[in-house]
């Protein structure tokens, strides 16, 4: 039999780009989701200024770069 070498683990194949290119579409989803909930709250509650939109979007920011600060400090 050849010797076959052991395979890395699986977190060590996944390619950088791929895993940030992920986060990247996270980041992307929380934000449609944050603009689209805010709109239907704005709408619900008859807002004049889009307040919910603003909140719902400024959340999704803080917390997409919170979690792209600790994708990158993790090993």
């Amino acid at each position: 039999m050849p010797d076959q070498k052991p395979k890395p683990p699986r977190e060590d194949s996944v390619k950088p780009y791929l895993k940030y290119s992920g986060l990247a579409f996270q980041m992307i989803g929380a934000m449609v989701l944050a603009a689209f909930g805010g709109m239907k709250l704005d709408s619900y509650f008859h807002t004049r200024n889009p307040w919910f939109t603003i909140v719902l979007l400024l959340v999704a920011v803080v917390a997409s770069m919170a979690l792209l600060i600790l994708s990158l400090t993790k090993k």
